[in-house]
Order: structure tokens, then sequence, then C-alpha cells
């Protein structure tokens, strides 16, 4: 049995400059009026898949039932297929199958069954080739909130044909947590691929100094719980909202202190006490 939703989550890179993210919305209300839409992110940095999938799977765990639309796609207007994904928890994601998807299926529990978006009854009339979010998939994402059986979008594809977005893991070798930067947000946070438990299996608790090496560089930063259990303006290492390890300026920007960029590679090592 179909379910209807009464909110769209809505991500995208299109920024807020121009008419994309009002037009978008403007499809989903046309034929689905009463339907609520949540904007999660439209920031993400454009053509980034990785960020806006990190930023959607982050998200989505905190999110009531809904219609899960993003759209990051730099291969729009090419034969990358539009998909809809069932997750196991229930609500659906409508997007560009190009890894976006992935990371918030798994957040939701994985994907329990994903279908080809063909229907083009469904689409905008005159759809173009550069605009697939306001021609295909704010249409269908409205629709599915009103209760159409996914099963209408199109033709059923098996779950390991989706494409999955690779996420790098960090390792500890040598008392040493090797990771990467994979997400920078607004305030120059840089989120890492790691966890607490990979911090304290190197001998590093809260209170003890860390040392980090980024590019060419090394820093003796203090571990924390926040920001302001260090001085204005110094560097700190804590776990962010997201349970993951992040490296921050107290009331400052670490992305751009350490000239720093997602996919770079930190070393995090614990400083010796009297060292």
């Amino acid at each position: 049995m179909a379910t209807a939703y009464r909110f769209v989550t809505f991500l995208s890179d299109y920024g807020l400059e121009d008419e994309f993210v009002g037009v978008c919305r403007g499809v989903i209300k046309r034929y689905a009026p009463d339907v609520e839409i949540i904007d999660i992110a439209h920031g993400i940095p454009p053509q980034d898949i990785a960020a806006g999938a990190t930023v959607l799977a982050q998200a989505v765990r905190f999110m009531p039932p809904a219609v899960h639309l993003a759209v990051v796609d730099p291969g729009v207007g090419t034969k990358r297929r539009a998909i809809a994904v069932v997750s196991k928890t229930g609500p659906p994601l409508v997007g560009p199958d190009n890894g976006l998807l992935w990371l918030a299926a798994e957040a939701l529990g994985g994907a329990n069954s994903a279908y080809a978006i063909e229907n083009e009854g469904l689409f905008l009339e005159n759809t173009g080739r550069t605009f697939n979010g306001r021609d295909i998939f704010a249409p269908v994402a409205a629709r599915l909130a009103l209760g159409m059986p996914v099963e209408e979008v199109g033709p059923p594809i098996p779950i390991d044909d989706i494409v999955r977005l690779e996420v790098p893991e960090a390792h500890v070798h040598d008392d040493h947590v090797h990771a990467r930067v994979v997400q920078c947000d607004h305030f120059g946070n840089l989120q890492l691929n790691c966890v607490r438990e990979d911090i304290e299996s190197i001998g590093a608790l809260i209170g003890d100094a860390v040392e980090i090496r980024l590019g060419a560089r090394a820093y003796q930063v203090d571990y924390a719980q926040a920001f302001s259990e260090v001085a204005v303006g110094k560097l700190v290492l804590l776990e962010d909202s997201h349970r993951s390890i992040a490296l921050a300026v107290n009331q400052g920007d670490a992305r751009q202190r350490l000239e720093a960029k997602r996919g770079d590679p930190v070393i995090i090592a614990r400083v010796p006490v009297g060292a």
C-alpha cells in the first residue's frame, strides 16, 4: 500500500541567488499544494556530489517521514539515470543516480528497492535537458508525496546497480590516526572521517593535547568537548553534532586558517604529557 507524506525535503547545489530553488518549490506546490517543503541546504558547492551526499545523509535522520528530493547533478542531460530509492524505513529518495542518494539511503536503514524514473507522463511538459530538478525530480517527488505508488515512476532496477559513493575510512597505524577532511561547513569547521573511538585508540582523551599534521605543517591542538574550552582564535579538536571528529577554531574559521579543503589528509597523534 502506498504512503502519502506531509513533507518533501529538498537539498541542492542551486544556491539562493537565482530562481532555481523557488521554481522547484513552485512545481512541487503545483501538484501537491498542501505538502510542506523543508529546505535542508542549497549551498552545496556546485557539482560537488560527495558534499551533497554527506549533508543529505547527516540530515535525513532528523527529518520527519518525508519524500527526500536531492539534486546535485553535474551529469544533467546525459544518459545518467534519474531514480527513486525506497529506504528500508520507508521514506523514498528522489534524484540523479550519481552517488548522491546512497549514503542517505544507508542512514535510513539501507535501500529496500529502486526504480528508474522513466514515466514521462509524470514530467513537466516541454522538458529541457538542463533543469531536471524542475522538469523531472520535483513533479515526481510531489506525486510520491501525494501517495502515488513508487512503481509508477518506471521499471525496477537492482539495488546493486545504484551508483554508490565510496567513503574513505580512517585507519590507525603506528599510534597515529590517518583521516581525511570529508566536509567543510559554513563556519569553516573541518569534519573528519574519524570518530571518538579512533582518537581514544591512540591514547588521547578529552583534555589531552594532540598533534595535527595537515599539509606540510603540524599544530598542537587541545582535544576538548566544546569550542569555548579553548581561547578565542585557537584551534580545537572535538566531536561534532554528528558524532564525527572535527577541527575548528573557537569563533574562527579552521578551513581558512589551515588552508584546507575536503579530501585533504590529516594525521592525528597524541602529544606525550610533558612534551
